[in-house]
């Protein structure tokens, strides 16, 4: 989410001067349609432009990849850089001068500290280099990578390094250039003696620089050559680094990654460092720890799909499912790639050779199968015991799945794996459901199915807010923004309901600071989409009922649950919840009559 106040002169100043058509075209040739622009999208590989920009709204929008956004979420994009860097660009672009903020010595001194921590990094980058390809201390280094299948090119492509296995060596090396012993150890390149001065952290290790998307050296990782322990070690959390937050070779796999659609994550450096160096460029690790919510964020602002292809043994197959648990809720397509005997991608690159991982990768199963997959082949369900432990840890997963028919299939194939009727497996998945709902009894929910009708008519009334805001007050009369299914729809809703509630504008570009990508992404849609039906009161009416009864069933739906469960339970209060149903049954009729 950017941070920025909408209302901010100088961004208004900005965004009133700019010329979007005028911007885009400076990076992508367009040709006007209608109202609009068309040209191929720069964020993807197409052949059919279905990049558009509307110069009347100010907005841009891929009906390919689906990215879109206002000026400045145009070159963020474009040139990798945060809003700050963007609205500064579009200054320059337009000839108008920056205004400088005053900042408070703490804040110069955190910017001077994150300055020379980004300097100590190059510099022991450039020391760990030359260590390995211009010294002697570096032969037997240089000799291991290149057993690993790492050549000399590659070496130099990446800057891989080798640390000394002296004390000092780096320390005395970076003070010499001027860098001060406090930040090295901030830096996180050394540590304080009990006395004084520092002594170097990383000794006797390959070294793998990390960087930023900006290819700003953040960190390191260094490995060990022999059975010594820790394997890896990686930098500290430092001004620059955040484990958490980073993930391997994204300065060279990003735009891979947009061109591919999909990101492919493994464990180790020198797996992605095998896979990238035989042309599958759209990999990054996650630095041998525990993949983050924070790292599926940064892949999903440039694919929605992830592909994992852990280490094949029981630790990376661990790994992997607690991965897809994070990934999952962050609404992005998962895929697990599988490898032969337990192996891990570097192995079966070095071993098979790139046609044959391509092969895995492209084969690579979804969420659901993988998890099933998993549950039968670490069980043992010979006996009666082993299949009812088999249901009962299939089950849960079943129960969080979003397709029904997925569901369907899977029930099918499992019943028959085990040799059950598919009736028993369905009854224990209504159970698991049902407990839930029951441990939950003053708020049970029902979930709305994807009615295609309800989510033209959302996205009518959100576009005909956004457009024509006048109309907002007559919507909201009768709608409130939890009437708006889950996921952007709702997003949007809440935005615009909380800006009329704090009586800000509700134009597009006011909104945009308070929006995540995937809502972005929606109102740009809407804002571009030409086969918008007409702008009439009584198509309006038409939607705003379509919603309000998709509310009023789902009411309907928990009364008459809550009664059940309470009639069930033999408590008299069904009654009452019964008598709720029938009055919300009774508004759906007469709704249903109007609409008639």
């Amino acid at each position: 989410m950017i941070k920025y106040s909408a209302a901010d002169d100088f961004i208004e100043k900005l965004r009133a001067q700019s010329d979007i058509v005028a911007i885009v075209s400076e990076y992508v040739p367009l040709q006007k349609k209608g109202r609009n622009y068309w040209g191929c999208c720069p964020f993807h590989q197409e052949k059919t432009p279905s990049f558009s920009v509307a110069p009347d709204k100010g907005f841009f929008y891929c009906f390919g990849c689906q990215a879109g956004g206002d000026v400045f979420r145009f070159l963020m994009k474009i040139e990798n850089i945060g809003f700050g860097e963007a609205a500064k660009l579009l200054a320059q672009k337009l000839n108008i001068p920056v205004p400088e903020r005053e900042r408070s010595e703490a804040e110069r001194q955190r910017e001077q500290e994150r300055e020379e921590v980004f300097q100590a990094n190059a510099l022991a980058r450039d020391f760990f280099h030359a260590c390995l390809l211009k010294s002697a201390l570096g032969i037997y280094a240089l000799s291991y990578l290149k057993d690993r299948g790492v050549s000399v090119d590659t070496a130099q492509e990446l800057k891989l390094g080798f640390a000394p296995d002296d004390w000092s060596k780096l320390a005395t090396a970076l003070q010499k250039r001027g860098i001060r012993p406090e930040i090295l150890v901030k830096a996180g390149l050394a540590l304080p003696r009990p006395r004084d001065g520092v002594y170097d952290r990383f000794r006797n290790r390959i070294m793998f620089p990390i960087e930023d998307v900006r290819e700003r050296i953040i960190g390191f990782g260094g490995r060990v050559m022999d059975d010594a322990q820790p394997k890896y070690l990686n930098s500290p959390e430092s001004p620059v680094f955040s484990k958490k937050h980073v993930l391997f070779n994204i300065s060279r796999a990003y735009r891979a990654i947009k061109d591919a659609g999909r990101a492919i994550v493994v464990e180790g450096y020198m797996d992605a460092i095998a896979l990238s160096s035989q042309g599958i460029r759209n990999v990054v690790a996650s630095l041998g720890t525990s993949f983050t919510a924070e790292q599926a964020r940064l892949i999903r602002h440039y694919a929605s799909e992830i592909v994992f292809a852990y280490d094949g043994d029981a630790a990376g197959q661990q790994a992997t499912l607690r991965a897809l648990s994070i990934v999952r809720a962050g609404g992005a397509e998962v895929r697990v790639a599988s490898f032969p005997g337990g192996k891990d991608p570097d192995e079966v690159m070095r071993k098979y050779g790139r046609e044959f991982v391509t092969q895995c990768l492209n084969s690579a199963v979804g969420l659901l199968d993988f998890q099933m997959e998993q549950i039968l082949k670490n069980s043992d369900f010979a006996d009666l015991n082993g299949k009812v432990s088999v249901v009962n840890q299939a089950v849960p997963y079943l129960a969080m799945a979003d397709s029904a028919v997925e569901v369907d299939a899977h029930i099918a194939k499992l019943a028959e794996r085990l040799g059950i009727d598919e009736g028993s497996i369905r009854s224990e998945l209504r159970r698991h459901r049902g407990q839930k709902e029951i441990s939950r009894p003053t708020a049970i929910y029902v979930r709305r199915g994807n009615d295609s009708r309800q989510v033209a008519a959302e996205e009518y009334v959100l576009r005909q807010v956004l457009e024509s805001p006048e109309q907002f007050e007559a919507v909201a009369a009768t709608l409130v923004s939890g009437d708006f299914q889950n996921g952007p729809r709702r997003t949007l809703a809440e935005t615009i309901w909380r800006a009329a509630a704090q009586d800000k504008n509700l134009r597009p570009e006011s909104l945009m600071a308070e929006l995540d990508e995937e809502t972005v992404q929606l109102l740009s849609r809407l804002l571009l989409k030409e086969e918008q039906g007409p702008a009439v009161p009584q198509v309006l009416d038409d939607c705003v009922r379509i919603i309000l009864l998709a509310r009023l069933n789902a009411e309907y739906e928990e009364y008459r649950l809550k009664a059940d469960l309470l009639l069930r339970n033999g408590d008299s209060q069904y009654m009452q919840e019964l008598t709720n149903a029938q009055r919300i049954l009774t508004k759906i009729s007469d709704l249903t009559r109007m609409q008639g």
